[in-house]
């Protein structure tokens, strides 16, 4: 883990440091003066447990928990000190996790409850979280929310809070809230309703979170804005933007090029740092695997594509390329997509048939959307007359990575550019709600780092 060693405030920025620590670690003190500004924060990166953690401080005094970051869902909801999966042993064997830290709504002299047995959501991999509505006071990177709705935990197969960061139409609540990003906004915490986010490449231990803000030593190049899609007769309801083509480039200077044009529906692409993995339509993701050798398994409890690990440590120009616009085009090399994070004894012992002659199996960071039903569960089968396929595309943690992503629910835009990985330099450009849109910059001029992976 991370721990954020110091707090600054200068010019409406609130700038931390962010150094190496070890599970359990607490924050720095925080400014002693709250303006108008932005903050930043750091995320932990746990790839084995699925996703970038934060650490917060809920209700008075605080408590220390941690948080999912996704992008791709908009309450907030703690884990409760007796949530289900916290208290019953049988449950923990069943789900293979126990729970981090929980909150205890007795211990705050700020809590209140609003909606008893108010909150239900499922996630696309058929969790379920539900529990109360609650006001409490919430802290995050040295901003203070007074009073934020959330939600309180009691049932729940994730051993952790999720902090969902998405448009408030899209809550569980049956009557919609301001949720955090509303009033970090409503309280003056922040000049815009928007945030950056910079994962970092896979071999690092952080990434950050910048609210209010962009920090143009993060990215390389312009940043370009792009227009949320926008549903026909609908809202804004998550971070969708359009891409016209994925590709692979090989070191010898070739290129396999699938633009979405073979598509015979729309599938726009949801930006979503709550998902570990990536998923594209069928139609691509198929052409993809045969390019490198991959295997797709089939099964109850794993249904999902497999790479040889071998490609951890390929040639620095074979890449995965996506395409947004004649001038945008974020490149991935091919070693952030193989996850080695299978349990040693599965499918080592019984591979499929393509990985005979595999090094070692691992998770291929770009799934199909073929592995879901519309009823979000897992499809076992491929074909058939079984459930119809979800056409969906979602870049989740193996694209954010190699990106640098704004997120504007203000003006539904996203800037996107392409990520400076492992920057030690800041330069933090204030946003204001009073501006047209996101400011039109430019971030450095090349990658500042090198990298060479290994086994």
């Amino acid at each position: 883990l991370l721990a954020l060693a110091s707090g600054a405030l200068s010019q409406n920025v609130v700038h931390f440091n962010v150094t190496k620590g070890l599970p359990g670690v607490h924050f720095g003190s925080a400014p002693s003066l709250a303006r108008r500004g932005t903050y930043a924060e750091q995320l932990i990166n746990d790839i084995a447990g699925g996703g970038y953690y934060v650490e917060v401080k809920v209700g008075t005094p605080g408590q220390t928990l941690t948080m999912l970051l996704d992008t791709g869902s908009s309450d907030a909801w703690v884990l409760g000190y007796n949530a289900d999966l916290c208290t019953q042993e049988q449950l923990q064997q069943h789900y293979g996790m126990t729970c981090t830290d929980t909150y205890d709504p007795t211990q705050s002299s700020s809590e209140r409850l609003i909606k008893k047995d108010g909150f239900k959501i499922t996630y696309l991999d058929g969790a379920v979280a539900a529990g109360d509505y609650i006001l409490d006071d919430f802290s995050i990177g040295g901003a203070t929310v007074k009073s934020l709705q959330m939600a309180y935990v009691t049932k729940t197969v994730r051993g952790t809070g999720i902090l969902g960061l998405g448009f408030s139409i899209s809550e569980r609540a049956a009557t919609k809230y301001p949720n955090i990003m509303d009033e970090m906004a409503n309280q003056g915490l922040i000049g815009s309703k928007a945030y950056s986010l910079y994962l970092n490449d896979r071999r690092t231990d952080s990434g950050s979170i910048l609210f209010g803000g962009i920090d143009t030593d993060k990215f390389i190049g312009p940043l370009e804005i792009l227009p949320l899609h926008k549903p026909p007769g609908g809202e804004y309801s998550s971070f969708e933007v359009n891409f016209t083509s994925v590709a692979i480039s090989y070191t010898n200077g070739t290129r396999l090029s699938i633009p979405t044009a073979i598509l015979d529906y729309p599938a726009p692409a949801v930006l979503d740092s709550g998902t570990t993995l990536s998923y594209l339509p069928d139609e691509m993701a198929q052409s993809i695997y045969s390019a490198l050798g991959s295997a797709t398994v089939y099964e109850p409890d794993l249904s999902m594509t497999l790479i040889d690990c071998a490609y951890q440590a390929a040639e620095p120009n074979l890449h995965l390329t996506i395409t947004f616009t004649p001038t945008l085009t974020i490149t991935i090399p091919i070693w952030e997509l193989i996850l080695d994070i299978l349990d040693p004894a599965y499918p080592q012992s019984d591979p499929p048939p393509a990985a005979q002659t595999w090094t070692k199996t691992c998770v291929f960071g770009l799934q199909s959307t073929a592995l879901f039903t519309q009823t979000g569960t897992i499809q076992t089968a491929p074909g058939g007359d079984g459930p119809q396929y979800v056409n969906f595309t979602l870049l989740g943690d193996t694209f954010l990575r190699s990106a640098y992503v704004v997120y504007d629910l203000s003006h539904y835009q996203i800037g996107l550019a392409q990520a400076n990985l492992n920057s030690t330099a800041s330069t933090v450009v204030p946003l204001s709600s009073e501006a047209a849109g996101l400011p039109t910059l430019t971030g450095v001029s090349a990658q500042q780092t090198t990298y060479t992976p290994t086994p």
